[in-house]
């Protein structure tokens, strides 16, 4: 070995040496973990708890002012209150401003009623409270069920058999389906052009009279409130006509709807009435005389807010939109910063196509830590969402849902006027989901549109 050759070794051993002493001080350096503020107030749970039973579950715990530290598994904090339970503190690392930690929760209440933690990360502390229901209850408000509601049967299945004694037998051909639920899962917000997978009878081979027939079937199926049920999918039927009539082509217009009766209409049995197109479909489900199902439940309209067609002024999803705005506007600015979206959403999380998407854990500020005006806000708008079903399944969900509503969350993102692109709302419950997303114009260029979705995290499709 020359010279040379043994002073480039040596020198590169010595820069190899040096370059991992330097990696590894890097690879130890860590941040000790602080947060500004920690929120228990706006914490959700994975799980209900019952007093008696093995719990195993977790508590996402929402923090401002994370400082991208590291954190390890913490040590076990037991329950005051009710207890039997202990909240341990996941290993992370905290996000560089808004974020949640998880806490593990187990063990087997003692009682019913509240269980308390107290608990602490990066420099903060805070009171986790989980609710405990009595032993062999369904958990009350805290946890969902299906449906089985009052209804208007006698006269909806009389309007839907009027409707198909109206049509040619090639069109009851077409109407009508044997029950499945893949059928009632095709559905669109785009023009059937687009989609082209609805099943049923497309509306543009009706006849004046087979018109009047639909109407009545509408009319029977949904509520009488003023801008709801069938006033509101009348108007969104003529805004696919005014669409139709500035250039938007023959992809839009009322004549692209189509109508199912996806199981024999019956007061005893299983069956679901479908009607949709573009931008509204309706799904509704019956069983044994009952409404088990309103959703998924498709609303929007282009142009937005109102519009001229035929000399009449319509403004649906308006009364959506006012009252969705006047929810958020209800908050004070602490509130409406917890309620806040780490990100933008850009369209529906549970829109078409997207079945059984609900997210495990909830996010943005609970209904029940608010004032009794507050919650009366997001009553109000929940309630143009009921309203669109008959006035007695209307009623009846509606009900369901305002005993829900303290364990029901609100978050946003954009303004709280919701009339800028990009502006977003979610109502999110035990049961109740309903997303309010503003989009921009599609044939009216220099204007937003709405998308809104109302689902039920477990009655839609009738639970089936």
């Amino acid at each position: 070995m020359n010279l040379k050759t043994s002073i480039f070794g040596t020198a590169l051993l010595t820069m190899l040496l040096i370059y991992s002493c330097k990696t590894e001080d890097v690879s130890t350096i860590t941040t000790t973990a602080s947060v500004t503020a920690l929120n228990c107030t706006s914490a959700t749970f994975s799980a209900t708890a019952t007093a008696g039973t093995a719990y195993t579950g977790t508590a996402s715990v929402p923090y401002t002012g994370g400082n991208a530290g590291v954190y390890s598994t913490g040590t076990a904090v037991s329950s005051v209150g009710v207890t039997g339970l202990t909240a341990t503190l996941t290993a992370g690392t905290l996000a560089s401003g808004t974020g949640s930690a998880i806490f593990a929760i187990t063990g087997t209440p003692a009682s019913s009623g509240t269980a308390t933690f107290a608990i602490t990360l990066g420099g903060q502390s805070c009171t986790l409270s989980l609710s405990v229901a009595a032993a062999g209850s369904t958990g009350g408000s805290t946890s969902g069920t299906a449906w089985s509601v009052d209804t208007d049967i006698a006269n909806i299945v009389k309007m839907a058999e009027a409707f198909k004694t109206s049509l040619t037998s090639t069109q009851v051909t077409s109407l009508q389906d044997s029950y499945n639920k893949t059928h009632a899962q095709k559905w669109s917000n785009l023009p059937e052009g687009l989609y082209k997978g609805r099943v049923g009878l497309q509306s543009s081979t009706f006849t004046t009279a087979q018109w009047t027939a639909f109407y009545d079937l509408l009319k029977a199926a949904t509520s009488s409130t003023s801008s709801e049920g069938s006033e509101e999918y009348i108007g969104i039927l003529a805004a696919d006509d005014y669409l139709n009539s500035i250039g938007g082509g023959s992809d839009y217009g009322s004549g692209n709807y189509y109508v199912a009766f996806i199981g024999t209409p019956s007061a005893t049995g299983l069956w679901c009435l479908q009607i949709g197109g573009h931008h509204g479909t309706i799904i509704h489900t019956y069983n044994g005389g009952k409404m088990t199902g309103g959703t998924p439940s498709f609303r929007s309209t282009e142009p937005f807010p109102n519009f001229i067609w035929k000399n009449i002024t319509y403004q649906p999803i308006a009364q959506e939109l006012n009252a969705l705005s006047a929810m958020l506007k209800g908050l004070g600015s602490s509130e409406l910063t917890t309620a806040k979206r780490s990100a933008a959403q850009n369209d529906l999380i549970a829109g078409p196509q997207k079945d059984s998407s609900f997210p495990t854990n909830k996010t943005g500020i609970k209904v029940g830590n608010l004032t009794q005006t507050q919650k009366d806000l997001v009553l109000a708008a929940i309630k143009t969402y009921t309203d669109d079903l008959d006035n007695k399944a209307a009623t009846a969900v509606y009900a369901k849902y305002k005993t829900d509503i303290d364990n029901t969350y609100i978050s946003y993102y954009g303004t709280t006027d919701l009339t800028s692109k990009g502006d977003y709302v979610l109502i999110d419950g035990p049961n109740v989901w309903i997303e309010f997303s503003m989009q921009g114009g599609i044939i009216v260029r220099n204007a937003n549109h709405p998308h809104s979705v109302w689902r039920d995290r477990l009655a839609d499709y009738g639970a089936n």
